[in-house]
């Protein structure tokens, strides 16, 4: 049964692990399927290994009506034969340096078939600390940092992620809420892998609920500046040597274009207007900033440096 659930190729040590999904729930700003890919692309991750073929026949539906081939699995055929079996792609790639990148896609049914995968690659890589990564939508201001909420299996983490600038959900205490995938293997692996530890990090992307004059939804399918706001409380936790130069490049000019087709919006419509300037009075986040650590002997060094320095003369 192992072996159907898990194929790994290869098991490099691993000191972290960043898990994402395609075509799931909580893809806003396509940050849960688009973040773990850009980094698979950026460090020129290669695959390692995937979820077994039980994965793919009990966690997911043939096709949902109505939807075409939305849900069906990926074929493909050379010459009119078969190239590849019909699998979902619940992939593991090693990006080197300790770090596995998890791209798969959300299961439908039996999630304790698809954890007990998930949780059994996460031990024979070693068991690194996972960091899930997802996305919702709202109207939050463009230019702004992005807000990133979190939850974490061990009440031992939050001291260290108080460091992050977070926000801690409080989902699901005031009415009933289903769980997104990451908050499910957050839960299970809270309950059933006390030892290992497990967050989830959600940022909001900017989405407003109106449309253009093109009938185009008003937002950033694709928010890098949510990518860069994840990836930099990351690269400080596991101290990651990622370039973000580009997620901020990319961020910054989406966030400008928003930015430009809102005040046209509000110049026009008073409505608007008034929801516009609301989001963003209303708009809370907690800000976080790189801290830089210094070299104990060089702080040492410093603080010499400073008790022997000559006084200044009055006056200079």
């Amino acid at each position: 049964m192992a072996d159907e659930l898990l194929n790994l190729e290869s098991k490099p040590p691993a000191k972290q692990l960043i898990a994402g999904w395609r075509r799931q729930w909580s893809d806003g700003g396509e940050i849960s399927g688009g973040l773990p890919r850009y980094l698979i692309e950026k460090l020129g991750a290669t695959q390692i290994g995937e979820m077994g073929p039980e994965v793919s026949k009990l966690c997911y539906p043939f096709q949902v009506p109505g939807t075409h081939d939305t849900y069906r699995p990926r074929v493909a055929y050379n010459e009119g034969l078969p190239s590849q079996p019909m699998t979902r792609r619940n992939r593991f790639y090693d990006a080197g340096n300790g770090l596995i990148i998890f791209l798969g896609q959300e299961p439908w049914f039996r999630v304790d078939v698809y954890a007990e995968a998930f949780f059994q690659a996460v031990a024979e890589l070693g068991s690194p600390k996972i960091v899930a990564v997802e996305g919702y939508n709202g109207a939050a201001p463009p230019d702004m940092e992005r807000s990133v909420s979190c939850i974490y299996s061990r009440a031992d983490m939050k001291e260290k992620l108080d460091q992050y600038g977070l926000r801690y959900s409080n989902y699901g205490t005031q009415s009933r809420n289903g769980p997104t995938i990451a908050m499910a293997l957050v839960t299970i692996a809270h309950y059933e892998h006390p030892d290992l530890e497990m967050l989830r990090m959600g940022a909001m992307a900017p989405m407003y609920p109106f449309l253009t004059a093109n009938n185009d939804p008003v937002g950033i399918s694709r928010d890098h500046r949510s990518f860069y706001d994840i990836m930099r409380r990351i690269k400080s936790m596991f101290d990651l040597d990622v370039d973000l130069s580009e997620l901020l490049s990319l961020g910054e000019a989406e966030s400008q274009e928003l930015m430009e087709t809102l005040e046209n919006i509000a110049s026009t419509n008073p409505t608007a207007k008034e929801l516009i300037e609301r989001a963003r009075s209303d708009f809370a986040f907690v800000p976080f900033e790189t801290s830089v650590s210094m070299d104990p002997a060089l702080d040492g060094i410093l603080e010499d440096i400073l008790r022997n320095a000559p006084d200044q003369p009055e006056g200079s």
